[in-house]
């Protein structure tokens, strides 16, 4: 019974913590949108360049693999593997949103404060959560295409492992800024920096966790 409880524990937060990698991404890349066409002053001054935020990206993108890896636990099934629902639930999200007028697209790049959008968008990242999770499940090809990947990753381990040092550093030094911005500036405390500051800081302390663990050395080809 315990066993079965750690399993499911480590398995959701596995999911957790890749979810928390995507919302990084979406909310980094529409601040970056916002930068580049609308000329947004980014946490300044405490941020010293917007662009940044494309470290917390790539950190982002490297926490895949140590939160994928974490939550690899063998769990009961209910009926049909994860992904199938994920499919599933990103499907009906993506209907939903362009039934309001939104592309694929514009769901990284548009920066609304309509619940609809963003409840539609937040479904839309579980749908990627659960197939992302259970990638290699999908078909064989998928298996072998990973394994393929993992061969070409494991000669490049090390620089990897010294990368994701230097990006983790960087993504807590974002934290750090907005965290200052916000001391100074009151009137910024609203749902989005909050829920992006709330994950830089879940992404940093995934990236440091992977770092301390060596992840990245220990991948086998």
């Amino acid at each position: 019974m315990a066993s079965s409880v750690w399993a499911f524990g480590k398995k959701v937060l596995g999911c957790l913590l890749i979810f928390n990698c995507l919302l990084t991404i979406v909310l980094a890349i529409g601040l970056l949108t916002g930068f580049y066409t609308a000329h947004w002053e980014l946490y300044q001054p405490y941020l010293l360049n917007a662009n940044l935020l494309w470290a917390t990206i790539l950190t982002s993108m490297l926490n895949f693999f140590p939160a994928a890896n974490f939550g690899n636990a063998d769990v009961p099934r209910w009926k049909f593997h994860h992904f199938v629902y994920g499919f599933v639930v990103f499907a009906v999200s993506a209907v939903f949103l362009m039934v309001m007028s939104f592309s694929l697209l514009s769901i990284f790049t548009v920066n609304l404060r309509s619940v609809n959008f963003n409840i539609g968008r937040v479904f839309l990242l579980i749908g990627l959560t659960l197939i992302i999770d259970d990638f290699a499940d999908i078909s064989n090809i998928m298996t072998r295409g990973l394994r393929f990947i993992e061969s070409k990753i494991y000669l490049k381990r090390r620089i990897i492992y010294v990368v994701q040092c230097l990006l983790c550093c960087i993504t807590f030094f974002v934290f750090l800024s907005i965290f200052v911005w916000f001391i100074h500036t009151p009137g910024g405390l609203n749902v989005k920096n909050l829920t992006m500051e709330s994950s830089l800081l879940v992404t940093g302390l995934t990236a440091f966790g992977s770092i301390y663990k060596k992840k990245w050395l220990k991948i086998m080809p």
